[in-house]
């Protein structure tokens, strides 16, 4: 093989090398997270998201509202962790939504009723939907 056709070849290479990695970078792995109010009482759940890096601020979801977010993980910086603070007149309870490196969820749904949030666990592979955390219930004067 000729030294010009060598030189080819090895550019090439390198320019495919560089576009896989390229692509790697850019391809979108964007997740989504949907809070869902089921509480039967008609009752405003207020719902307060956040991470280290963005806080998606507190909103009033009202009965069968949704707090909704998407996002995307990050790939050369720390994991993203995503923890949620939820309160009713007589209650609150915190979770965190989201773990990088979790289960492999794209969608991930969580339900709010009377006796607290229900969804998925992220480190459960068997992808089973259980109460993952009860109201704690405060006392009104």
């Amino acid at each position: 093989m000729s030294r010009r056709k060598q030189q080819l070849v090895t550019t090439t290479i390198l320019i495919i090398i560089i576009t896989i990695v390229l692509m790697a970078v850019v391809i979108s792995d964007a997740k989504i997270i949907n809070i869902t109010n089921k509480i039967s009482s008609k009752k405003a759940l207020i719902v307060h998201c956040e991470s280290l890096d963005d806080d998606l601020g507190a909103l009033a979801v009202s009965s069968d509202g949704v707090y909704h977010w998407e996002f995307e993980d990050e790939t050369f910086s720390r994991p993203v962790v995503f923890w949620c603070n939820l309160a009713l007149e007589d209650g609150r309870l915190s979770f965190v939504a989201y773990t990088e490196g979790g289960a492999g969820y794209v969608v991930l749904g969580y339900d709010v009723n009377e006796t607290g949030i229900y969804g998925p666990d992220m480190f459960d592979f068997q992808r089973t939907y259980d109460l993952l955390h009860p109201w704690k219930r405060i006392q009104l004067p």
